[in-house]
Order: C-alpha cells, then sequence, then structure tokens
C-alpha cells in the first residue's frame, strides 16, 4: 500500500512474519517479507530500515508491521537498534494464536527507561 507526500514522494508499509500470515496482505498492496524467527525478522527489519534510509533508492518504508510471533526470543537491545528513528514505524501484531506478550515486554522497557521504574 503506498501513501503520497508531496515533499517526499511515496511512502510504502510493509509487514514480516510468516510466509503464510503475511502473503495474504500483498493483495492490499502491503509488501510482505517472510521471516521466520527472530533472527530472520531482525534482519528484514534492518534491510527495510536500510532501503527507506538510501537517497538513492525510491523505496520508503512509513509503517513496517511484524508478526510478534517471530520476535518471541529477540534480542531486545538488537531489537531497539533495529527500531530506532522515526521512519519506518514499527507496529508489533499479535500472531494467530494470540499476543504473545513481546508488545507489552518492549512497552514495559520503554516505560521504564523513560522513568526509572516498571509502570506495567
Amino acid at each position: 500500500m503506498s501513501l503520497t507526500n508531496k515533499k517526499v514522494g511515496t511512502y510504502r508499509i510493509a509487514v514480516v512474519g510468516p510466509v503464510d500470515m503475511v502473503s495474504g496482505l500483498q493483495a492490499l498492496g502491503v509488501e510482505a517479507f517472510s521471516a521466520t524467527n527472530s533472527v530472520d525478522a531482525l534482519e528484514q527489519l534492518r534491510a527495510i530500515k536500510k532501503v527507506s534510509n538510501d537517497p538513492e533508492d525510491s523505496r520508503t518504508y512509513a509503517v513496517v508491521c511484524v508478526i510478534d510471533d517471530v520476535l518471541e526470543n529477540v534480542d531486545q537491545a538488537e531489537y531497539a537498534k533495529a527500531v530506532e528513528g522515526a521512519l519506518p514505524a514499527v507496529v508489533v501484531l499479535p500472531g494467530p494464536a494470540g499476543a504473545t506478550g513481546v508488545a507489552i515486554e518492549r512497552l514495559r522497557l520503554l516505560a521504564q527507561k523513560a522513568v526509572g521504574s516498571s509502570l506495567i
């Protein structure tokens, strides 16, 4: 799916996760990136961020949705590096079995870092 911004050009939306979950979203114009585990997901996030920040490349992703099943055992420090910055914004979506708690854990760590104690 593309969103147009007259100053920058066209923004894109991507989704990262198991191929059986993300391939159906291609019909909606979302670009699907396959990942079966946290290592694959981090590699895909880094690649998407690199493309988005490359002035020579016309592809700029505004939003990247990641299925939380593939982030279950992710190294939080590496994940934080992969998602830092304004664009693309990374949104964690629950998988078919429901939420695994990855998004809540990430939110808890960010709140703890900002406030100095655990709020969640």
